[in-house]
């Protein structure tokens, strides 16, 4: 199957789930339907996208077209990657 037309299987597939997913979401999301119905496409995007990559961030982000930090501040609001912690190496001491 070439590119096309998995673009075109894709889209069929959206068409077809995409009014009873929101129609669904919109009754239990309670005003968050863009960031439910977002999450779930965007979570297997960016796994994709790391599998791809091996797991090498810059080249996922550089894949996605976005920049490498805002693929990790949504990897980390979508739990794929742990939160931040403080640079200990760089901190000052009193």
């Amino acid at each position: 199957m070439e590119v096309g037309a998995h673009v075109e299987e894709f889209d069929r597939l959206l068409n077809a789930v995409l009014p009873t997913v929101v129609r669904d979401a919109a009754t239990s999301e309670d005003g968050r339907l863009y960031r439910a119905v977002m999450s779930r496409v965007e979570m297997p995007l960016l796994r994709q996208a790391l599998e791809l990559s091996a797991g090498n961030q810059l080249k996922a982000a550089r894949l996605l077209g976005i920049n490498r930090n805002t693929l990790r501040k949504r990897l980390r609001l979508l739990g794929l990657l742990p939160a931040s912690r403080p640079n200990l190496h760089g901190a000052k001491t009193a």
